[in-house]
């Protein structure tokens, strides 16, 4: 993976968690998504997974020991 697809993909979190990014900013990660298919498989992989969590916090907590296992592996990858 390249670099610029290393930041791509840490910028297009946040579009998954919804945070604002620029006009510009968006504009780029969709154009880089478009065109990259390996980083918009990832991008759509890591989307569903953020919000399979996401509806399963809602039912109960995650326990503290496995969010550091989870979290662990999208920071060591």
């Amino acid at each position: 993976m390249s670099e610029h697809c290393r930041h791509t993909l840490q910028r297009a979190y946040f579009f998954i968690d919804g945070e604002l990014l620029s006009a510009a900013e968006r504009h780029e990660i969709s154009v880089h998504l478009e065109e990259c298919g390996p980083c918009f498989e990832r991008y759509g992989l890591d989307k569903e997974v953020t919000e399979i969590v996401a509806r399963l916090r809602r039912h109960s907590p995650c326990p503290q020991g496995l969010r550091i296992r989870i979290t662990s592996l999208f920071t060591s990858s």
